[in-house]
């Protein structure tokens, strides 16, 4: 392992958890970058093809990285490859750009905005990636209007389950 500034670099076999593949981080590198948080956002490369993450706890104040099968492919690497990781801690947000039609939509449904604040950042950019993956604007339209309508049956359910809970 070297330590360069705040990038911290290290060679890990690359390991199989169901369908996704990991890398362990070495201790001395959780420490240096998590400084004893549970997930730690992260950039860097895996063979120097760029990388940007979060380490993940494994227990015992270690993490490990996972490797997307984007890099995988790129790389024609899988399980019991040892790969060059190089990381440092990255304090950029992770916030997606909302989009406006997204934005407009959000502003007039209070319940659907709530739910949509209370969504993980990663679950926001997944949401994001849905309403933008379509080329044509009314078809971006379909998907703002689909998504409301989702996270307002969400509200609901959450209102009705903290009803039932509450007797």
């Amino acid at each position: 392992m070297v330590m360069r500034d705040s990038l911290q670099v290290f060679s890990a076999k690359i390991y199989r958890v169901g369908i996704v593949r990991y890398v362990d981080v070495p201790g001395e590198v959780s420490l240096a970058i998590a400084a004893g948080e549970v997930n730690a956002a992260v950039r860097g490369t895996v063979e120097r093809l760029a990388v940007r993450s979060t380490l993940v706890p494994r227990g015992l104040g270690c993490h490990r990285l996972a490797i997307h099968g984007e890099i995988r492919k790129k790389l024609r690497v899988d399980v019991g490859a040892v790969v060059e990781v190089a990381l440092e801690r990255d304090e950029e947000s992770r916030e997606p750009a909302v989009p406006p039609e997204l934005s407009v939509a959000l502003r007039l449904s209070a319940k659907a905005q709530g739910e949509y604040r209370a969504m993980t950042v990663a679950l926001r950019r997944e949401v994001v990636r849905f309403i933008l993956g379509g080329k044509q604007a009314a078809t971006r339209e379909r998907r703002v209007a689909k998504m409301v309508r989702l996270l307002e049956k969400k509200a609901e359910q959450r209102k009705k389950r903290t009803k039932t809970s509450r007797r």
